[in-house]
């Protein structure tokens, strides 16, 4: 750093030192600032940076900003969730930019195709006592520039892959429709994937525009099990939390619909998997692309908030109702004590002599009974 101008920060010998340290850093600050405003070619241009063949923006959404407070009046206990070992993708809606991480630690992560946004998820998920109480992540907004051409990608990998289970799996999703229609001649897919080019293996869940049913469709080793939800199901500008389960035994399905196990028929209708067969990642708010270009179909106009994949584990309705419950995890956690990362407090609270949270140094608080931390 040069060029700062040290002139005035001599204090008055009736100033503080703590006076001259903030000057300074204020003069530093400045000072970084004109320099990094010298490397901008136009005022009116965005700030991005550029690598081979990759351009990421910054974006900030001040009205999604909420916190937590911290009144030590409950337990926090640890989730299930990730385990390092069953779950092997979880996706949550509440980032932008060209990737979503994925927070399994299995580093399956998302590519973010188009340009969605972030908004208020409405939902309560308890770990917040401001507004807003959750976050979304908005794709194919009526009117937006990527309209239908939004969607999150996860290229192949063997860990979510179902070609090669034994005892089954579980996918929990979380969203919001604000359409039902159809586009591209396909119903809104809320995901699929296929892990071979015949395909003999895939897995897809779709809403049906005309009834609101939700059908679950898997397919193992050339065999389809499709199985529907009763009508009217889904509805639009509502938030479900969904739960597949699959055994592997009697390809058994179940479709979990905010914790309460549906009541399922056969799907009898065509089951179509994506145009393109030759990618077999997985696609999130879309049934992939066309066969003639990089249009997409079954596009999905809504708000994501989570997908997450056990591997090799068919939840029980005890763990899909604790999962409801709770909003985060499996294990059998009240509402809001949820441990989640990121979140912080010291165990202070102002007050007197008597006060919660205040000190009481009487004689009584020295005596071995009660002299604790």
């Amino acid at each position: 750093m040069s060029g700062i101008d040290f002139r005035g920060l001599i204090p008055e010998s009736n100033e503080p030192i703590s006076f001259l340290f903030s000057q300074l850093m204020k003069k530093v600050l400045r000072t970084m600032i004109n320099q990094q405003n010298e490397t901008v070619d136009s005022d009116n241009e965005d700030i991005f940076s550029d690598g081979t063949d990759i351009d990421s923006a910054v974006k900030y959404h001040s009205e999604l900003s909420a916190s937590n407070k911290f009144f030590f009046n409950k337990d926090y206990y640890a989730p299930f969730e990730p385990d390092g070992r069953i779950v092997r993708l979880w996706l949550r809606g509440t980032g932008l930019g060209n990737t979503l991480s994925d927070i399994s630690g299995f580093n399956n992560n998302a590519t973010i195709e188009g340009d969605p946004t972030l908004v208020d998820g409405t939902i309560d998920l308890g770990y917040t006592t401001g507004t807003p109480k959750s976050i979304a992540m908005r794709l194919n907004r009526d009117g937006g520039d990527f309209e239908n051409q939004e969607y999150l990608y996860v290229e192949d990998d063997s860990d979510i892959q179902i070609t090669t289970l034994t005892t089954g799996f579980s996918i929990f999703v979380r969203f919001r429709l604000l359409t039902m229609v159809q586009q591209g001649s396909r119903s809104p897919t809320i995901f699929e994937k296929i892990d071979d080019s015949t395909p003999n293996v895939g897995v897809m869940l779709q809403v049906k525009e005309d009834d609101g049913r939700l059908v679950f469709i898997t397919k193992r080793a050339g065999v389809t099990t499709a199985k529907q939800t009763p009508a009217a199901t889904i509805t639009t500008n509502t938030v479900y939390d969904v739960v597949l389960t699959f055994a592997v035994s009697g390809a058994v399905a179940h479709i979990y619909v905010n914790g309460v196990d549906q009541t399922l028929t056969n799907f009898g209708g065509s089951v179509n998997w994506q145009d393109d067969i030759i990618n077999h990642g997985l696609y999130i708010f879309c049934r992939g692309l066309d066969n003639d270009g990089p249009d997409i179909r079954g596009a999905v106009s809504g708000d994501f908030y989570d997908h997450e994949l056990y591997k090799e584990r068919v939840l029980t309705s005890t763990e899909v109702s604790r999962r409801f419950t709770n909003k985060w995890s499996i294990s059998n956690i009240p509402f809001g004590q949820v441990e989640l990362t990121d979140y912080y407090a010291t165990k202070f609270a102002g007050g007197g002599i008597g006060v919660p949270g205040g000190p009481s140094f009487t004689t009584t608080s020295f005596s071995p009974v009660s002299f604790h931390v």
